[in-house]
């Protein structure tokens, strides 16, 4: 061995602990960005020399640099953040349609039933009075305003719900082609068997993202790249990304463009903004329809059989003449239009308030059966004897379960939305502690703590300055020797 081994032995460590002081250094910069993964300098000792009787060190090199990764708690973490967008997609989209509905409030459908049935029992104390029987027609405008209302802001709720979707799936496309292209650019990086952390960290990001939006499962492969699949479906391979589209059918649906199957297994925020128009919306349409087709025919079964002076006339063109006058066939309701979305008063309501019934007996101006009936209907004992009334055609044209009033159908609608919004945040709520204990396991491993790169700096600057020193003691050694010649 030479002073000039020695010297070497010291160069290299001083560049060894230059490196690692240099990514110390990175980890520090990068303690506080988002997905940044902590990195570490492969520090090994260099290959000996050997000798033809022993072997003797040659120094300290840095064989790398890598990252501190834990595949398991990425996927765990990701598996939980699908879970909690998921959880908050549909939070916030119930939470839209209880505001909707606004119960209870003096603005609600609730209210304005019992204002409706209020004016029908101030009417039956003044039998054909004009301005009770206009009252009677604002009040039965206000319910067909609100339902129509209601049924325009759920259509509307369903359209954004779509444009929301097709614009996560142009998202997920652009991510996805991104992730496609990162794969081969840390294959190139990596083709001499060293790690690219900060492409690595990237990638990672990008499946981070792509798991809030689709749930998708990030998988290493055979040959190196990582793959991401969509529940079984495979939607990036090494560098190629295969593209996604929304449906084009009512039911709202993500299919592999050029391929029309729809996929059975979507996560993230996508598969709820399907889930919430295919599924949670529906009911919520199909009760406030219900309620309005059984509205329309159980008053106009009453209002039609009723009689006014006004009335008489426009419905006689209706009666059969064996049978003679049979009221005067006048509906409150258009009978035509039984939706939420197009519930509306009749041409002859609205025209003149004047043919709205009170009573059913002809030429009878202090009879007010019909009124009274008609203000009964908000309880179950109104509903039992309309029930009774209609007999079998009650299924048909009202379709409410036997002893349910319209205020307790309606309150049914309420409640389930309720009940719906409810669990909806408590999943969130679930999912979010989750989320958090994951993302902090795995910060555990990959995040950076300042006060332990600050130890490794110390360190290796310690190192490093040792063999700075190293160099000077060889120097003395060399000038021993001069000095002895």
């Amino acid at each position: 061995m030479s002073i000039g081994s020695i010297l070497n032995i010291a160069r290299k460590a001083i560049a060894t602990h230059q490196v690692a002081m240099t990514i110390t250094s990175q980890n520090i910069a990068n303690a506080q960005v988002e997905g940044y993964s902590r990195q570490r300098a492969e520090i090994n000792a260099a290959t000996p020399l050997k000798l033809p009787i022993y072997s003797i060190g040659t120094g300290v090199q840095v064989d790398g640099v890598i990252r501190m990764r834990n595949e398991l708690l990425d996927t765990t973490f990701r598996r939980e953040a699908g879970n909690r967008e998921a959880a908050s997609t549909r939070s916030d989209l119930l939470q839209e349609v209880e505001s909707m509905l606004g119960e209870p409030s003096d603005g609600g459908l609730a209210n304005s039933i019992d204002q409706f049935w209020n004016s029908w029992s101030d009417l039956s104390n003044s039998p054909g009075n004009t301005a009770a029987q206009s009252v009677v027609r604002q009040r039965g405008q206000q319910v067909a305003y609100t339902l129509n209302s209601y049924s325009t802001r759920l259509d509307d709720l369903t359209n954004r719900s779509r444009d929301r979707l097709i614009g996560v799936v142009g998202e997920i496309n652009q991510l996805t082609s991104q992730f496609a292209a990162i794969n081969q650019q840390i294959t190139v990086a990596e083709s001499g068997g060293h790690q690219a952390p900060d492409l690595r960290d990237l990638r990672d990001r990008l499946g981070d993202q792509l798991s809030k939006l689709a749930g998708v499962r990030v998988v290493p492969q055979t040959n190196g790249t990582v793959g991401v699949y969509i529940g079984s479906m495979m939607l990036v391979d090494a560098s190629n990304a295969r593209q996604l589209q929304v449906g084009s059918g009512s039911a709202l649906s993500i299919n592999i463009v050029g391929d029309p199957e729809p996929l059975a297994v979507v996560g993230g925020e996508a598969g709820e903004l399907m889930r919430f128009v295919n599924t949670d919306l529906p009911p919520v349409k199909g009760s406030l329809n219900a309620f309005a087709r059984g509205f329309v025919n159980g008053v106009n079964e009453y209002h039609a059989s009723g009689w006014t002076p006004a009335g008489d006339a426009l419905g006689a063109s209706n009666w059969v003449p064996a049978n003679g006058p049979t009221g005067s066939r006048v509906n409150f309701f258009d009978a035509s239009f039984t939706a939420a979305g197009t519930i509306r008063l009749s041409a002859e309501v609205q025209a003149n308030a004047a043919v709205i019934a009170s009573g059913d007996v002809q030429n009878a101006p202090g009879n007010n059966n019909v009124a009274i009936a008609l203000s009964t209907l908000r309880d179950r004992t109104g509903m039992a004897a309309l029930q009774t009334r209609m007999g079998a055609n009650f299924a048909t044209q009202i379709g409410f379960v036997p002893g349910v009033s319209y205020g307790d159908h309606y309150g049914q609608t309420v409640t389930s939305v309720g009940i719906d919004t409810a669990d909806a945040m408590n999943q969130f709520t679930v999912f979010d502690t989750l989320t958090q204990q994951a993302d902090l396991r795995r910060t555990s491993v990959s995040g950076v703590s300042l006060d332990e790169e600050l130890t490794l700096l110390m360190r290796h600057q310690q190192a490093y300055t040792a063999a700075t020193r190293l160099v000077k003691v060889a120097d003395e050694m060399a000038q021993a020797i001069l000095n002895m010649t």
